[in-house]
Formats: C-alpha cells, structure tokens, sequence
C-alpha cells in the first residue's frame, strides 16, 4: 500500500472505514477562543477520546507538534478564514501541496462557501490544487458549503457536494441536513466519502451523538466535530463517546 491509498488508510480507518476527523481549524476565523486557545493540550484532549485524525493550519500543527502521536493523520487547511477582515466572506489560500508534504500530511482541505462573494475565485484555485496534489497522490478533501439561507436543504447540499465530486476532490466535508433518507439521497449521489461537519456548539451531548448515529445510518464516512467538543467541558470525553459511536455500535 503506497502513495493516496496508503494516505487515505490512516483517514478512514477500522473495519469500516470511518473517519473521526477533529478540526481544529478556526483559530483564524474565531481566534484563540476557549479550547483552542492551547494547542497541544486540545491536540492531546482529542487523541485521547480516539479522534484519529486531526485537521488544523501550518501554524497550528507547529505548535501541537509534541502532542502528535505516529499513527494520528494530518489534514492540513491550505486556506484560512481571517476572521478580522471585512472581506472574509470566503478562505484565503495559505498553503499548498509542498508544505503538505513537507509536513507529511495525510490530506489538504479546502472550504467553498456557495452563495457568498468569492465563491468562484475559491473554487477555480480548489480545482488548480486538485490538479497540483495528484502527481503526489495527496488526497484532498473539499468542504463544500450550501448558501447560507439554505444550510440544511438537502438539494443545496447535495449540488454542493456533486461539485466538490465532479471537479475530483477524493472527500467531501459538509453539512447533514437532518433527514436520513435525504442524506442517504446524497450519499448514493456523491460517490466519494462525505464527512459531516459538526455545526455550532450545543450544551447537549446527545444531540451530538444522534446527529453522529443519523449521519453513519445514512452512509456518511465519518464526521469533523468541532466547537461541539472543543468548547465542551471535557472535550476528551465527548470525542470517546463519538468514536464509541463510530467505531464500536
């Protein structure tokens, strides 16, 4: 096992091959809030409770380096929301597939927000970076976003998705949209795995874990939760319970 089939095997791991991808991304749209605000001990924290998979920035995987286990995969965000800026209504590329390398990445990840200003610009460089990461054989996961005032639409996730798809992104990251045959919808249309995002925080672990039992009933591949544990109280905890979920029901 070598190059991308070997870097997707340290993503999508266990007999079913489901990812627990934790992002520890939005220092750069959020800032250094409450959970993010120690990298290694939030790397740590999350590693612990079974994430086997940690997406975060360069900067952010300097920090944590110490806290990195041999086995964890990297997905490294190659493009950043400022959060500060007027105009941040779309990433900014930062990075691209050499520094991946150069970090031993496991996956670049892009965002594409439709229906904002820029989402055009953001897409054509996500599908130049697909071009660039296949000599490579470095997988990219393209988390591809529905309009705003249609978060959870089933028809606006799954177009979303179907262009992550069709431009040759090998994983796409958005939202679930709540129904399990309509997201089962998406999963038979979308045939590359789909990992949901997390959403907002909510006090309620088991929502969290109910959205995680929907989402796998419906095919998707695995998940990226973040504020949901991250912000948590015990975000060790929280994550044992997902890879419980994951990998043991």
């Amino acid at each position: 096992m070598i190059g991308k089939e070997r870097r997707m095997s340290r993503l999508f791991v266990g007999e079913k091959k489901r990812c627990l991808l934790s992002p520890l991304d939005h220092g750069g749209w959020l800032g250094p809030v409450k959970g993010l605000d120690r990298p290694a001990a939030i790397v740590q924290q999350v590693i612990a409770g079974g994430a086997n998979a940690i997406l975060a920035s360069p900067g952010f995987f300097r920090a944590a380096a110490a806290a990195l286990t041999p086995h964890t995969g990297l997905v490294l965000r190659v493009s950043l929301t400022a959060g500060l800026s007027a105009q941040s209504t779309q990433e900014t590329p930062i990075a691209h597939v050499d520094a991946a390398l150069r970090l031993d990445a496991d996956a670049v990840a892009v965002s594409v927000f439709f229906g904002r200003a820029g989402d055009l610009e953001i897409y054509r460089w996500l599908a130049g970076l697909i071009q660039a990461c296949a000599p490579y054989e470095m997988p990219v996961i393209a988390e591809m976003m529905p309009p705003d005032d249609r978060p959870f639409d089933p028809a606006a996730i799954a177009h979303a998705a179907r262009i992550g798809m069709e431009i040759g992104a090998d994983v796409i990251k958005t939202n679930y949209c709540g129904d399990v045959a309509a997201f089962a919808e998406i999963v038979q249309a979308v045939p590359v795995p789909i990992i949901i995002a997390g959403g907002p925080k909510t006090t309620a672990d088991g929502a969290t874990l109910q959205l995680v039992k929907d989402a796998l009933q419906a095919g998707a591949a695995g998940v990226a939760i973040g504020r949901r544990v991250w912000q948590a109280a015990d975000p060790q905890a929280v994550t044992r319970q997902i890879h419980e979920v994951l990998f043991d029901d």
